[in-house]
C-alpha cells in the first residue's frame, strides 16, 4: 500500500495544497524538498506561494523521469501523472503525513496524519 502525504505551503496570506501518492515518509520527503528549501534560505527562490510551489511541480516531474512535455498514447496510472507532487484542492482524507512548508519561517514540519 502507498504511503501518501499532503504538502501545504503558506506564506502568512496564501495557502497552496499538494498531493503525493507514494513514497510519502519523511525519509523520502524530505531530502526532495531540501534542495528547495535551501535555495528558498539562500534567496533563490521567492517566498511567495505563488511562485515557491511551481518548484514543486518541476521537483516531482524530475524525480518521475519526466521531460516536462505532454503524454502520449498511454493510459497507465504513472503517464497522466506529471510527477511526484501534484496540485490538490485541500487536505485528503487518506494520508498518513502533513508536511507544512512555512515560507515566512523558511522551514519545513511534519506530522503523521492517524
Amino acid at each position: 500500500m502507498a504511503t501518501r502525504c499532503n504538502i501545504k505551503v503558506t506564506d502568512g496570506r496564501d495557502i497552496l495544497w499538494y498531493y503525493r501518492h507514494s513514497d510519502g515518509y519523511p525519509s523520502c520527503v524530505l531530502p526532495s524538498l531540501e534542495p528547495l528549501m535551501e535555495a528558498l534560505r539562500a534567496g533563490h527562490v521567492r517566498a511567495n506561494v505563488g511562485q515557491f510551489s511551481g518548484w514543486l511541480v518541476v521537483i516531482g516531474n524530475k524525480e518521475y523521469n519526466r521531460t516536462r512535455s505532454l503524454p502520449r498514447g498511454t493510459n497507465s496510472w504513472n503517464a497522466w501523472k506529471c510527477g511526484a507532487y501534484e496540485p490538490t484542492t485541500n487536505q485528503h482524507g487518506d494520508i498518513d503525513y502533513l508536511y507544512h512548508i512555512d515560507l515566512e519561517l523558511k522551514e519545513v514540519t511534519y506530522r503523521r496524519v492517524d
